[in-house]
């Protein structure tokens, strides 16, 4: 039982040692002067949305704080780029098979064979086989932040970041993402 427990265990640390990343990109309009941005405004969340009243807030001051320290300012008097939000979160299940057979009889000789099952059970030269299945749910969030230009209405930037939600790091994990998502704006032209 010991044996279960312990490899359980190691399971769910590289389990969440891999899914601790998230998974960042971006892409922008390469003919737009991202350099002529000075001001922004937020356009309006949509009403079905992914996160709740905190999140969205974390996620606004995050964004406030990553513009404002690349030296923009928010105006909502003739804005030069409007920021919108989108995203959604969605569960996942992870499911992990281990086992292991081990034959005394041949315990000199390599004893050890992986995924085989119980045979003789019961005296000399027996098989053991060893067994389980451990099941990990977890939340899958998507972010995506558009930059819109203001006059025309148009696309010039997007973020996007995919990740597992860390429970209890909301706020941590969203301005290190937001911060991640951001380490090249404005971008350089190709």
């Amino acid at each position: 039982m010991r044996m279960k427990q312990y490899a359980g265990l190691v399971l769910l640390i590289l389990f969440v040692a891999g899914c601790a990343t998230v998974d960042v990109s971006y892409d922008f309009d390469q003919q737009f002067n991202f350099a002529g941005i000075k001001t922004y405004d937020w356009l309006s969340v949509p009403d079905k949305t992914p996160w709740n009243e905190l999140t969205l807030k974390h996620i606004n001051y995050a964004v406030n704080n990553e513009l404002q320290t690349k030296g923009l300012t928010m105006t909502s008097k003739d804005p030069d780029v409007l920021i919108a939000l989108h995203g959604g979160k969605e569960k996942r299940v992870d499911v992990q098979e281990w086992g292991y057979a081990y034959d005394d009889s041949n315990f000199y000789h390599g004893g050890y064979f992986p995924g085989r099952y119980r045979t003789d059970a019961y005296g000399p030269g027996h098989t053991e086989y060893r067994r389980g299945t451990d099941t990990y749910e977890y939340e899958l969030g998507t972010l995506i932040i558009d930059i819109v230009d203001a006059e025309k209405k148009s696309l010039v930037w997007r973020g996007t970041a995919v990740g597992v939600v860390e429970p209890g790091r909301t706020m941590e994990q969203i301005n290190e993402t937001v911060k991640k998502m951001f380490a090249n704006f404005p971008p350089a032209k190709k």
